[in-house]
């Protein structure tokens, strides 16, 4: 076999390293590599085979050029996660975690950090060595000390060259401390957000445009003596977020809380605690602590962190929400020494604890509002018809009223004297959502009399006689009747007609019988019956103590 001079020649090697793949060690694109020796090739011959083994290596001369791969992707850098932290409002000290990470295969040093770090609490201070490779968690606390909000930008610098960036947001929130007034009262304002579209005929289109109700507080502070602290509060807080009690869900410790507990003994049935909420403990000297809820159970409380304070037992202890107070807010001084104010918080936690609910009495596939008004007051009704006038100012207008009937608006007072039937209103008013949900309502005014007695399968009842068959016939809004018996029983009831006897009596007819035989005495009221909705979005629950309320809602009949 004859001797060949060859040459090695790398093609793919040459294409790999293609120019930019990586700019820190990319050297340029590398040429074709010459041999420095000649490889003699085996003689082959017929008789004995001379081996030419081992063959001499090619000595190669080349210049070096780096080959990207998968390791530069995550490697020879330095890694921090998170990058940004939001701690948002802070009523505690909050703790969140940093991750660095020297991805470099030699030591580096942080030796500069800088930013503003007033009010945290960082788990390093330069200069900090980390190994090759090695992964460390620094702790990153927001202090109550400070401003009261944080913006600042915090930039970490490294001996291997390069800078990382770490971003920290939070507000600070204050505890309204100052305690209720219970003079004036107590205000909660819900408010929804409904579309109405009303056409011509009375119909009505309610689109609802607020998922949750904003929610408010209103509520008298009397300061006497205290060295000015309501000033201090206007001056430095107002526009800022306070941590506000619920005073009407104020209670007293029954046992005391230590530094360190994290379960708290305390009632919590139908009062405004929810999972991650507030709880603030407080004392009649003014000092007061916030605590964030984890969960609940009917008497007991666990926070998310441990409480930092002694508290002993006979403390006051209340749910708490976020709120703001509104950009012009009045203050009295009817001496030196005595500031009053009606502070008004608009709340940003808007989280209920209340699910909506329907009544237990449904009629015509709606809900009803059964209970009897609190007549402490005189009851207003505004008839309202939705009329067309046609004026062109030289003869007499035309007036055109297409629905034929009015729409009666009604202001019913409701006493809520216990919290179970609080709580079963603020249900009922989640389930309405404003203007938007319509329901049953007796009108509550003795329209209607029954004149005789009657059999208990009885579809005919004879009542007293006031032009019903001459002008109630097929009227909307005069179409349904209630019944309500002594034992506190409803009968709701269609009618389906009106029919003349006599100048002293009528005859009604309804769909159904009430099952039972009846005279006239054994009814408390029996009235008509009409399908309504809130004519306001917004209602109010007043409390005169902190479990007596009062709500008045004003109910619009409507089209059904």
């Amino acid at each position: 076999m004859p001797d060949f001079v060859g040459a090695f020649t790398s093609n793919i090697l040459g294409g790999a390293a293609a120019a930019g793949m990586n700019s820190l060690w990319d050297g340029g694109r590398p040429g074709y590599y010459e041999p420095a020796t000649a490889v003699a090739a085996i003689v082959g011959a017929v008789g004995a085979i001379a081996s030419g083994q081992p063959s001499p290596e090619a000595l190669i001369e080349r210049a070096g050029a780096h080959c990207g791969s998968f390791s530069d992707d995550y490697y020879h850098r330095i890694y921090l996660s998170p990058s940004r932290i939001e701690f948002g409002n802070l009523v505690i000290p909050t703790t969140r975690t940093v991750e660095v990470w020297n991805a470099f295969l030699d030591p580096v040093t942080i030796f500069q950090l800088d930013g503003d770090t007033e009010g945290l609490s960082l788990g390093f201070f330069p200069p900090a060595r980390m190994r090759a490779l090695e992964d460390i968690f620094y702790e990153v606390t927001a202090t109550l000390d400070g401003p009261s909000f944080v913006d600042t930008l915090l930039t970490l610098h490294f001996s291997a060259g390069g800078t990382r960036n770490l971003a920290i947001s939070y507000g600070r929130v204050l505890v309204m401390g100052l305690l209720h007034d219970w003079q004036g009262g107590f205000t909660e304002r819900l408010e929804w957000l409904t579309d109405v579209l009303t056409m011509r005929d009375g119909g009505e289109q309610r689109v609802r445009l607020r998922t949750d109700p904003r929610r408010s507080f209103e509520f008298d502070v009397l300061e006497y003596g205290n060295g000015g602290q309501l000033d201090l509060l206007m001056n430095v807080w107002q526009s800022r977020v306070y941590a506000v009690p619920v005073w009407t869900d104020k209670a007293w410790l029954s046992a005391p809380i230590h530094p360190g507990d994290t379960v708290l003994a305390a009632n919590t049935t139908d009062l405004d605690y929810h999972a991650g909420g507030l709880a603030i403990v407080g004392s009649s000297a003014g000092a007061s602590e916030a605590l964030e809820v984890l969960s609940l159970t009917a008497g007991t409380i666990t926070l998310k962190r441990p409480a930092l304070g002694n508290w002993p037992a006979g403390s006051w202890i209340a749910p708490a929400r976020l709120g703001r107070l509104p950009a012009q807010q009045t203050v009295t001084r009817p001496t030196a020494a005595i500031s009053q104010a009606k502070l008004r918080f608009e709340l940003e936690d808007l989280a209920s604890p209340v699910t909506a609910i329907s009544s237990p009495i449904q009629y015509r596939d709606y809900d009803t509002l059964l209970q009897h008004p609190n007549r402490v007051e005189d009851v207003s009704i505004d008839y309202q018809r939705l009329v067309d006038v046609f004026d062109v100012e030289t003869g007499t207008p035309a007036v055109i009223d297409i629905p034929n009937r009015p729409f009666i608006v009604r202001r019913h007072q409701y006493l809520l004297p216990d919290r179970t039937r609080l709580t079963a209103m603020r249900g009922w008013l989640a389930a309405r959502a404003g203007r938007q949900v319509p329901f049953w309502v007796p009108t509550w005014e003795r329209g209607l009399e029954v004149a005789q007695p009657f059999a208990l399968d009885a579809t005919e009842i004879l009542v007293q006689g006031r032009g019903f068959a001459t002008y109630y016939q097929a009227m909307l809004g005069r179409q349904d009747v209630a019944f309500l018996h002594n034992d506190g029983t409803w009968f709701l009831r269609r009618i389906t007609g009106f029919e003349f006897v006599d100048g002293v009596v009528e005859r009604m007819r309804i769909d159904a019988a009430l099952g039972r035989a009846c005279v006239p005495s054994d009814f408390r009221i029996v009235c008509f019956l009409e399908l309504a909705r809130l004519e306001s979005d917004a209602v109010e629950i007043f409390f005169e103590t902190d479990r007596v309320a009062r709500v008045t809602l004003p109910l619009r009949s409507i089209n059904g």
